[in-house]
């Protein structure tokens, strides 16, 4: 089964399926050669991520560029992973209902990876670009550590 998922993301991530982003830290235009990729990994496999277009995505890239952002997740109430940002971002909390797959901000300074559903106020950031069953088996099987890097 492991293998299966490994072999199903690799081909995800050969497709170019992960979100990339023009350097909008700097305000500058770029060229196809310098724009810069956030990816995001669990326990070190690269997970393609669609994130979101605002304002809190783009301040996890900037904190993202100045080194990787690693955090210890933990499982929670067995449909979610949550971990401390060690510091606060922006919040522009709505109350939605998560699916399996979805990432958002909790409390200004929470990352909550969500393998099952839940309906509260959140700030979304993005959403795995696996299918449902890959999300259950990473996310359900313990304490995980996720990190943000970016790539160009």
């Amino acid at each position: 089964m492991k293998r299966a998922l490994l072999l199903s993301l690799c081909v995800l991530v050969l497709f170019g399926l992960v979100g990339c982003r023009e350097k909008e830290i700097t305000g500058k235009s770029t060229t196809d050669d310098e724009k810069e990729c956030m990816k995001l990994y669990f326990n070190d496999i690269e997970i393609p991520i669609i994130w979101e277009d605002n304002q809190t995505v783009q301040e996890l890239m900037k904190e993202a560029g100045k080194g990787d952002v690693v955090v210890q997740m933990s499982m929670y109430s067995g449909n979610e992973q949550v971990g401390s940002l060690g510091k606060s971002y922006t919040k522009n909390d709505e109350q939605i209902t998560t699916h399996s797959g979805d990432i958002v901000l909790y409390s200004g300074d929470k990352i909550v990876v969500f393998y099952g559903s839940n309906s509260w106020a959140y700030t979304r950031l993005g959403k795995m670009n696996i299918p449902e069953g890959d999300v259950t088996e990473l996310l359900s099987n313990g304490d995980i550590t996720l990190k943000i890097v970016i790539a160009k």
